[in-house]
């Protein structure tokens, strides 16, 4: 059979992933795929009538295809084109049938994602392709799929039209089974306990309600729920629907996430898709689902491309919120939201990894600033206040209240003002002293209200919990250069940042102290009662620079000496990232590195009490010791 051409690739792949728990047609239908590039579609599959609709059914007509299928093998060999998804995760063998044996016998849904080695599509200033591809010619298919050069310069960083997220193991390291608890939600929309796949639509569905319920009220900048699913019978939002897919098949243990994730990069970049600002927003929310996934070179290169096409809209000009509010002030509220929504989340992107500049601090923008959460989700819009306004609250006489939103937005300012100062090679006191009052000052004049993060009802102000959580990081990456705290032991925790060297140093100072109350303070905000996947998949990365601190407090203690209270804020550290891992894979990386750490101090410190330490003690007070510091490790599971 002739390679399924690149137009009927991308005509067939939405139909495929709607319609992906059905049972697949024959494996001879596809024939032998080429090699192409890092570009995936999902294969196409159909159902016949008899076996649709039920699920006992669908199982018995998967079975009799095996079986006629392994009867034709005798005659003519199949070539297999890949490896299912399911198999392609697990890093087990493919027999390359539809379904494969291995999904028909476990009743696993049974996805074939095309490698496209060698399609070019559509790109930029007219660039063919990248140099030194190798052409495709006939032979076994790659099923490695390369990510984009992130060593590529800004201008050139564009995703080609149809590169998709590379298949990823990651997933199913994931803790569910074991250790995620059912989420407040209901059990119809979802449950970590194994069981038969609703359709492909009512899946596609739960995704989009568990991007509601767990994803947006950290990232509160589309339309409402009830609003946007009032949009989408008005108008087709595609791009939008599928990036909101992705995120919210996190949450949700049955969804195909690496498919999905295709088809949501697939679908924000195909040419057919609407230059407009939901469009922009498809691409925010897929940067922050994928860059929670570990991709942080690909998630950054689509973020700048969010940002191009912005810009190109004027979406940093106060009056395109009201052109294309088409009249609604819900509608208007978002698009402000969604520009400054992308201004944090680049904010938020160049702090925790320190691999990009903070781009969009530098762009001029007079877009007004957000309202409250409460205002925002029944459409009851207040004037906006803009940041000017903002700005001279202290000296103005006016008596304006600003939204948390708002304080969140001030606190990645904050940060914007500490990432400059670090592009000086040695920044003077006069400068770390002005910044460090920034960030005094944003504390100090927070208003009476927005002190607690729970409210009378007992909700949390997700917007003040991030602005605190940012601002404690802010304060970190300020002055811990600067406080003589040894970071060597915690080189290897690199999950978000790079290892950056702080020289050592004989005094307890300023900058020492500062470091480490805001460290003690991210381990506090883990304390609140709220669940925490509920938050923005950040916190990985402000616990993470929160627990380097720890460890290098931890390291420079003698065995012995009183550490319980060090070594509970590890704990709730270690615990914390344990948990957003159930959801987020980028914080199982970390957990892996800090526990590492961890126990290498642990060990060392035993071994130094061994050797020269035990000598002034009783047997008693030894024992004593061994055994809290035994306990502490197992709990935070740092001894193999």
């Amino acid at each position: 059979m002739e390679p399924a051409t690149t137009a009927t690739a991308t005509a067939t792949a939405t139909a495929a992933v709607a319609d992906q728990a059905r049972a697949q047609t024959h494996a001879q239908a596809y024939g032998p795929a080429p090699l192409e590039s890092p570009a995936t579609t999902v294969a196409n599959s159909s159902t016949s009538p008899s076996s649709e609709g039920d699920p006992q059914n669908d199982h018995q007509a998967s079975s009799l295809a095996v079986t006629a299928l392994r009867s034709d093998q005798s005659k003519e060999r199949i070539t297999v084109p890949s490896a299912c998804v399911q198999c392609r995760s697990k890093h087990l063998k493919c027999d390359g049938l539809s379904p494969c044996t291995r999904c028909s016998s476990n009743s696993f849904e049974c996805v074939y994602v095309r490698s496209r080695r060698g399609f070019k599509g559509p790109r930029r200033n007219g660039a063919n392709g990248t140099p030194g591809k190798a052409i495709a010619v006939p032979g076994p298919v790659d099923r490695s799929c390369p990510m984009i050069n992130p060593g590529a310069a800004r201008g050139a960083s564009n995703v080609p039209s149809g590169l998709a997220t590379p298949p990823d193991h990651r997933l199913q390291t994931l803790p569910r089974g074991v250790d995620l608890p059912l989420l407040d939600i209901g059990q119809e929309l979802v449950s970590f306990e194994p069981k038969p796949l609703p359709s492909g639509l009512d899946l596609r569905e739960r995704c989009i309600e568990a991007f509601f319920y767990h994803f947006y009220p950290a990232h509160p900048f589309i339309l409402p729920r009830d609003a946007f699913f009032k949009l989408r019978k008005e108008k087709p939002v595609d791009a939008l629907e599928a990036a909101m897919r992705y995120v919210g098949s996190f949450y949700v243990p049955q969804a195909p996430t690496v498919a999905l994730g295709l088809e949501a990069e697939r679908t924000v970049y195909d040419a057919d898709c609407p230059r407009d600002g939901f469009r922009v927003q498809a691409m925010l929310i897929l940067t922050i689902g994928l860059d929670g996934y570990t991709y942080q070179e690909k998630a950054l290169q689509i973020l700048i491309d969010a940002q191009d096409l912005a810009l190109e809209f004027g979406m940093n000009k106060r009056e395109f919120a009201i052109i294309n509010g088409n009249g609604s002030d819900l509608l208007e509220e978002s698009w402000r939201r969604t520009w400054w929504e992308m201004y944090i989340v680049d904010g938020m992107i160049a702090g925790v990894h320190q691999k990009s500049t903070f781009r969009m601090k530098e762009i001029p923008a007079d877009v007004g600033l957000p309202c409250e959460e409460r205002d925002f989700a029944p459409g009851t819009i207040p004037p906006p206040h803009s940041l000017a306004d903002f700005d001279e609250e202290s000296f103005d006489g006016r008596d304006f209240s600003y939204s948390s939103f708002t304080y969140r937005i001030a606190a990645i300012r904050n940060l914007g003002r500490v990432l400059q100062s670090r592009q000086i090679m040695l920044p003077d006191k006069a400068t770390i002293d002005r910044i460090d009052a920034y960030l005094v000052n944003w504390r100090l004049h927070l208003p009476e209200a927005k002190k607690d993060f729970i409210n009378t009802e007992g909700q949390l102000d997700e917007m003040l919990f991030q602005a605190h959580m940012i601002t404690e990081a802010t304060t970190i990456l300020l002055h811990r250069e600067h406080s003589e705290l040894d970071s060597s032991v915690a080189r290897n925790v690199t999950s978000c940042a790079p290892h950056k060297p702080i020289i050592p140093g004989q005094s307890y100072n300023i900058h020492a102290a500062k470091t480490i109350q805001a460290a003690q303070d991210v381990s506090k905000l883990i304390q609140l009662p709220v669940p925490l996947v509920k938050h923005t998949h950040f916190f990985t990365c402000v616990v993470t620079l929160a627990s380097i601190v720890h460890l290098s407090c931890w390291s420079v203690l003698m065995p012995l000496v009183h550490d319980d209270d060090l070594k509970q804020q590890l704990r709730l550290n270690t615990g914390a990232l344990k948990t957003l891992w159930q959801v987020w894979p980028s914080a199982g990386m970390a957990f892996g590195q800090v526990k590492g750490v961890a126990q290498e101090i642990y060990a060392g410190k035993k071994q130094a009490a061994e050797v020269g330490f035990w000598a002034s003690l009783t047997e008693e007070e030894v024992m004593r010791s061994m055994i809290e510091d035994q306990t502490i490790m197992e709990e935070l599971e740092l001894l193999e």
